[in-house]
């Protein structure tokens, strides 16, 4: 099946080429034959059994008073970490929430469907966003769902915990998807499965009703074959909650992503950073070169930076976090969740240790031992520390009048500081090597960030669509 933007989405609508319904049943034949049949993908967690309902309403809607949005009657799939108050349920890819519904949609699922989208199906992740265990657990594995799969190669490990939301646009089982991160795990995935995402500045979207990692470092992102279709999703995910007190920090003016992700670059200075205590692979330098080049006539400046790379011990502090938040989570679902805290999802998965413990819990029973009230003085010295390191590139933007930094490694300083990350295809893959390029800017300038991996993106096109037929 041919792979659509947005925007060729919604111009099919708007002319009358297809309806809501027809693009429901166009990605959900794509499902059927890829990831239930054939190559068994295991990308998709649980259909919307409501969907075909929603795709009629939202023809009639449009029918009646014309679309919400640029996004009106197109489906999504989300990460299933993220709370949908309706038919389907909210597991984190975990037997131990496997009947569990939450009460409510999360902030960011009603902004979606206030624009018109459909939620198409939840997507299985690594269990419980890939912090349960230290013990070789692999990627895109769950308790509840199984291994999630590469689209491109059964060589290729999926990454991250966002796999099946990275594997559904991958393989065309959606436009677009919405995935989580704390550390990595939009980029991670995005990398591997040669796709796009977008990890926004920390607080620039909501993450009420997401099954947490840590609230310092939490949050969704969009998923997409296209710089432009983050873009625009991520336009629609922008808002101030009230609940999440992250948001507050959002700039007094409107996000026109939409509008502004293909602007000239013209003005702004972009800086190479490669880290010297790293060594790269031909074809990595070979990439970032070609990238300079490419880049250098479009910008004001182009700035070549090369520092060694300090290490980041991000566990050690999102060990505490995670006791606190999961907590707080299941305390917020009390009535709805049989799981009611960290320490009986540990006594659940020992008494279901045959499904839920092939891999062990390390982590869980880690986070388990601390107080969970964040206040040990060894967890606020870590955090500090952490935080000055991880800052660097902020320092570098700053100290450097640079706008946006291009990597040729994913590292973990924008995650754990908060910075914006774009994850680009850097290369055709046609072997089991994929590489990307990641762009960096300071917090709420995600904009310039959008901007220079969109004219990056235009100039190179290197993404190829999987060939699901030879899986």
């Amino acid at each position: 099946m041919k792979e659509f933007s947005l925007k060729e989405l919604a111009e099919g609508l708007n002319t009358g080429k297809w309806t809501s319904r027809d693009l429901v049943k166009m990605y959900l034949d794509e499902i059927n034959k890829y990831d239930v049949a054939g190559p068994k993908l295991n990308a998709i967690a649980e259909i919307n059994p409501d969907a075909y309902k929603l795709a009629d309403l939202l023809d009639k809607e449009r029918s009646i008073s014309g679309p919400r949005s640029v996004l009106h009657g197109i489906p999504i799939v989300i990460k299933d970490n993220i709370n949908t108050g309706d038919l389907m349920h909210t597991t984190a890819s975990s037997y131990a929430l496997k009947n569990y519904k939450a009460p409510e949609d999360a902030f960011i699922v009603q902004k979606l469907r206030d624009a018109g989208m459909i939620i198409l199906a939840k997507t299985n992740l690594s269990e419980f966003a890939y912090f349960m265990s230290f013990d070789d657990m692999p990627s895109g594995y769950g308790s509840l769902n199984g291994q999630v799969r590469s689209p491109y190669s059964d060589k290729i490990d999926p990454l991250g915990s966002s796999t099946g939301s990275a594997v559904a646009v991958a393989s065309n089982f959606s436009p677009v998807s919405i995935g989580t991160e704390t550390n990595g795990s939009l980029t991670a995935p995005a990398q591997n499965n040669s796709i796009v995402s977008i990890k926004p500045t920390l607080g620039l979207i909501s993450r009420t009703g997401i099954i947490p990692i840590s609230h310092l470092q939490d949050t969704a992102g969009p998923m997409s074959r296209t710089v432009e279709d983050s873009a625009i999703l991520l336009e629609y995910l922008v808002g101030k909650d009230p609940k999440d007190k992250a948001t507050s920090a959002i700039p007094k003016k409107t996000f026109h992503f939409s509008k502004t992700y293909n602007k000239s670059i013209g003005k702004l200075t972009v800086a190479f950073l490669k880290y010297s205590n790293v060594k790269y692979t031909k074809e990595e330098v070979a990439i970032f070169e070609e990238a300079r080049a490419l880049l250098k006539p479009l910008v004001l400046n182009v700035v070549n930076i090369e520092l060694e790379l300090p290490e980041l011990e991000n566990h050690v502090t999102l060990i505490y976090d995670f006791k606190h938040d999961l907590n707080n989570y299941f305390k917020t679902y009390k009535e709805h969740v049989k799981i009611k805290s960290l320490k009986e999802l540990i006594e659940f998965n020992k008494e279901n240790k045959e499904r839920c413990l092939k891999y062990g819990q390390s982590i869980f029973e880690a986070a388990e031992k601390t107080s969970g009230t964040l206040e040990e003085k060894e967890y606020l010295k870590a955090r500090s520390k952490l935080l000055q390191r991880a800052n660097k590139f902020t320092e570098l933007l700053v100290e450097n009048n640079i706008d946006v930094l291009v990597i040729p490694r994913r590292t973990s300083h924008a995650p754990v500081a908060g910075n914006p990350v774009i994850t680009v295809p850097a290369k055709a893959l046609k072997d089991d090597l994929p590489i990307s390029l990641f762009f960096i800017a300071k917090k709420f300038d995600d904009e310039l960030c959008i901007r220079v991996a969109y004219h990056y993106e235009q100039l190179t096109k290197y993404r190829l669509k999987p060939n699901l037929e030879a899986r």
